[in-house]
């Protein structure tokens, strides 16, 4: 589905990736579906909500939404 967004959009993940100071190869796992928000990585939890921000995505990965929440409470 994200791919497919930035297909659709003629966007390239590269520059995407850039411009959000993210990590290239991190980026497109994520993008590429290979990973999936189910473990908490500093890297990955910074593509999901660069994805969330943009909006892109709606919601952050359960295992990412789960610890932002504990954070907030504390």
């Amino acid at each position: 589905m994200i791919k497919q967004y930035f297909k659709d959009n003629c966007i390239s993940i590269r520059q995407w990736a850039k411009k959000h100071d993210l990590s290239e190869r991190t980026t497109y796992m994520v993008i590429n579906g290979e990973v999936l928000g189910e473990k908490n990585h500093a890297t990955s939890r910074k593509v999901f909500e660069a994805l969330l921000s943009e909006g892109i995505i709606k919601e952050l990965p359960s295992a990412l939404k789960s610890e932002r929440e504990e954070s907030k409470a504390s």
